[in-house]
């Protein structure tokens, strides 16, 4: 059994995680078909949304090659994009295990360490992410309370991420509770320097993509600050882990950031709600471009001796 689960982990977690995706789709009853006023700007919103999410799978593989030179391309990819969908799964570990899962089947590395690595990735994304999101959102509601509470818990936070400091105490909780050692590292400096630009390249390059969406759904111009939007509501939705994919969430966070903007909220509500749609098509791409990846690990597989 034990066995079975993990050659078939990978394939399990794809199922699971579409089945939850359509259920809440449904659901939610996000299935809409905005106004569009301008088509060039929704054309550029899905190629930025496409170069996001192909950025998306460089920074996994930024993260993996400061530990493991030898994993190649395409199993990164294949594992970025097979995975995708796994954070429609309630509980927001399953698309990091996910893509773990499968380098693991696809490398001589455990899936202990791969799964640390994917958490670290998320934690600097998340990271970059945020305080990308909360300078836009000072921005646009005038260093407002809330925006000001927000940066002074991410610089609380900061040290907190990037010491030893909670890895420490994870460690002596999972010691206690489950009775086994377990070691956690804190994210290094060769790490951070080495992702960090290309997660700011990823917000930014969604952000831009953003922007152009919601351009393409509105009959007047929106500053450009408006693609900072997307980071932090996003960024929200990741931490909402009791949603999948942070549904609901995101947004939320959407209609207050747009309204600040001087977007109604009936035109704000309409941009979230195609935006999830919007976003549900870079999976979509992003979910074919990693079956793409692992048809070609397939088909140029070395035949042996």
């Amino acid at each position: 059994m034990g066995t079975f689960l993990s050659r078939h982990l990978s394939k399990i977690l794809i199922y699971l995680s579409l089945i939850f995706l359509l259920t809440g789709l449904y659901y939610a009853d996000y299935l809409i078909r905005p106004t569009v006023y301008s088509y060039p700007f929704l054309f550029y919103s899905v190629l930025f949304l496409w170069a996001g999410f192909l950025f998306y799978g460089i920074c996994w593989g930024k993260v993996l090659g400061s530990e493991y030179r030898d994993i190649r391309n395409r199993t990164i990819m294949a594992s970025a994009g097979l995975s995708i969908f796994g954070k429609y799964i309630p509980g927001r570990l399953w698309v990091l295990l996910g893509r773990s899962a499968y380098v693991e089947r696809h490398s001589p590395y455990g899936l202990g360490p791969l799964s640390l690595l994917s958490f670290k990735e998320q934690l600097i994304s998340i990271w970059v992410g945020f305080f990308m999101g909360l300078i836009g959102y000072n921005l646009a509601g005038n260093f407002s309370f809330g925006g000001l509470v927000g940066l002074l818990m991410w610089a609380i936070a900061t040290p907190l991420l990037f010491s030893s400091l909670l890895p420490n105490i994870v460690n002596k909780i999972m010691l206690k509770v489950v009775k086994r050692e377990f070691n956690i590292t804190p994210l290094d400096g060769h790490m951070i320097r080495r992702v960090v630009p290309f997660s700011v390249l990823n917000w930014s390059i969604w952000g831009a993509g953003f922007y152009f969406l919601v351009q393409a759904l509105v009959p007047q111009d929106v500053p450009l600050l408006t693609g900072l939007c997307f980071p932090l509501a996003a960024n929200i939705g990741i931490m909402a882990f009791f949603t999948p994919g942070g549904i609901g969430v995101r947004e939320t966070m959407i209609v207050i950031y747009l309204n600040q903007l001087g977007i109604s909220v009936a035109e704000a509500t309409t941009i979230a709600l195609a935006s999830r749609l919007w976003f549900l098509f870079g999976e979509g791409f992003i979910f074919i471009v990693g079956n793409a990846a692992h048809a070609s690990r397939t088909l140029w597989r070395p035949i042996p001796d």
